[in-house]
């Protein structure tokens, strides 16, 4: 006599109501990535729920086992005192009555049992429809926000691209630029140099001029003093010469002291415009010497000038 076993709907319907927790269990890690924190939060709570549900539905089956058990062993106790004893038709229908009621009384705990678990996989299908859903709208947001996001993205991306093609043509631009700046700086830095170099030679050649010329001025005025020694003595010697024909005029030649006279004027007149012939040439060195002095400091100016040209060329470099 199977008391242990239910009838096979019941055991199906068992079965059956143990599937939505598979169920949940399969579909729990696909869906775990589509959820907030929020909803895996609940579904754990409902799948704990569930889990402590099912713990205690088996814990009551056990004793409800266990207690048919003990019944089937008080029951096969009785069946074999009774069957040491002779059993009429009366008992023996007793005994089958009460058996069929026993299994009745089976039959509706298993129904309620049945029942309330056809409830509770009602409810977790509703549950798990509106989680579907809301996983299914929250995935459609998701999607459309990934959607907007990809296109800031290409519209960030594209405004990055124009702006980088428009740096690297300033960049371009800013290069020649710079190309066109060193070129000229380099044709400054030769003018300068250049410049510099001429300054240099006609400084040179100044300071050879003015050389030549103080040797010039010293040897005209050597040559000066020369002339006034000699004109001294020429004055001298005409003294002498005129107290000597005041002499020789005293003694009465007049035509020779005249004469001589004439040629001493002569002389006189010849020596006082070679002194003023002297004179007017070293007038003409002292002015070429004071404008010799002007240009000079004038190229020294310049050359100062050329120098910090030249310093500033050196900076650019």
């Amino acid at each position: 006599m199977d008391g242990l076993r239910l009838p096979p709907l019941i055991e199906e319907a068992l079965d059956s109501t143990d599937d939505p927790c598979d169920l949940k269990a399969e579909c729990s890690p696909t869906m775990d990535n589509e959820i907030t924190a929020k909803e895996r939060g609940i579904l754990e709570e409902n799948n704990e729920k569930e889990e402590m549900d099912h713990e205690r539905a088996q814990e009551e089956e056990e004793e409800g086992e266990e207690k048919k058990l003990k019944e089937e062993e008080g029951e096969g106790e009785e069946k074999r005192k009774k069957e040491q004893e002779p059993l009429t038709e009366e008992e023996e229908l007793e005994e089958l009555r009460a058996q069929v009621l026993q299994l009745l009384l089976e039959l509706d705990d298993a129904r309620e049992t049945s029942n309330k678990h056809q409830e509770s996989f009602h409810e977790l299908q509703g549950l798990l429809e509106d989680e579907r859903l809301a996983s299914a709208h929250q995935a459609e947001a998701f999607t459309r926000q990934i959607q907007n996001l990809q296109a800031q993205l290409r519209s960030v991306q594209e405004e990055m691209d124009s702006l980088e093609e428009e740096k690297e043509s300033e960049l371009a631009e800013a290069q020649e630029e710079l190309r066109v700046a060193q070129e000229e700086v380099l044709l400054l830095q030769q003018a300068a140099e250049e410049a510099a170099a001429e300054r240099e030679n006609d400084i040179a050649s100044l300071q050879e001029e003015l050389c030549r010329r103080r040797a010039e001025l010293q040897r005209l005025s050597d040559e000066t003093q020369e002339y006034e020694l000699e004109i001294t003595t020429l004055r001298a010697e005409i003294s002498m010469k005129s107290q000597r024909r005041e002499a020789e005029r005293r003694e009465g030649d007049v035509d020779l002291l005249k004469e001589e006279c004439r040629m001493l004027k002569e002389e006189c007149q010849t020596l006082k415009e070679a002194n003023r012939h002297l004179t007017e040439r070293l007038q003409l060195l002292q002015r070429q010497r004071t404008c010799s002095s002007v240009y000079l400091s004038l190229k020294e100016e310049d050359a100062g000038e050329g120098t910090e040209g030249k310093d500033s060329g050196d900076w650019i470099r």
